[in-house]
């Protein structure tokens, strides 16, 4: 668990420059982004517990690749991608497990955020937050999880206060509600443009089964 309030503008920040204007993938900022995401999932408590030991395992691995002596191969995704193919790495069953493989699971988790994210901002005060966190895993990360964790994961939602209390945990200091809720908006689509861009390599290399 973490002291630090988690902020939305660092979340967005990092992903508008992971996406850079000729289309490249920033791997430092697509990390960056998901280190302030998991000050999120933290802010929830065990709610989220499921997710966030995985998400930081993950980033551990892409930050040792790195620093790695080919760490130059993996300062762009698409070249991470690339390289993996190349190098007959991409299925790799040895730990680390492949860069390739590891970039795929943040980015199942991170459709759910954005799902869940893009809810919170069009919700009303009086809204359940429990059943937008289970419509957005349901449309998501439930797809790749066995039964037991998908039931553990709907049980655990149960605790997710009303929007509006769930907004007042998020919102920064002197912002109201209505200026979160925007934030919020703007957050989920600089994620999804990178989420976007992502899964179209992703299809275009044929790696979404990646074991």
């Amino acid at each position: 668990m973490t002291e630090r309030k988690f902020e939305l503008a660092i979340v967005l920040d990092a992903f508008k420059k992971t996406l850079q204007e000729d289309g490249s993938l920033v791997m430092d900022e697509y990390i960056r982004g998901y280190g302030e995401l998991c000050i999120f999932f933290d802010m929830l408590g065990t709610v989220f517990g499921f997710i966030t030991s995985d998400v930081r395992e993950k980033m551990g691995i892409l930050q040792d690749y790195r620093k790695s002596k080919h760490g130059e191969k993996y300062v762009f995704i698409q070249a991470m991608l690339d390289f993996e193919i190349e190098n007959d790495l991409t299925r790799k069953t040895t730990h680390p497990l492949s860069g390739s493989r590891t970039l795929l699971r943040l980015h199942r988790a991170l459709a759910f955020t954005m799902l869940f994210m893009s809810k919170l901002s069009q919700s009303t005060d009086d809204d359940s937050s429990y059943y937008m966190a289970k419509d957005a895993y349901n449309e998501s990360l439930a797809n790749f999880h066995p039964w037991i964790i998908r039931k553990a994961a709907l049980w655990a939602m149960y605790t997710l206060p009303k929007v509006g209390d769930f907004i007042k945990k998020i919102a920064q200091p002197n912002m109201d509600k209505g200026k979160t809720k925007q934030l919020l908006k703007e957050v989920t689509d600089a994620m999804k443009q990178v989420y976007d861009f992502t899964e179209e390599l992703y299809t275009k290399h044929n790696l979404h089964d990646l074991p």
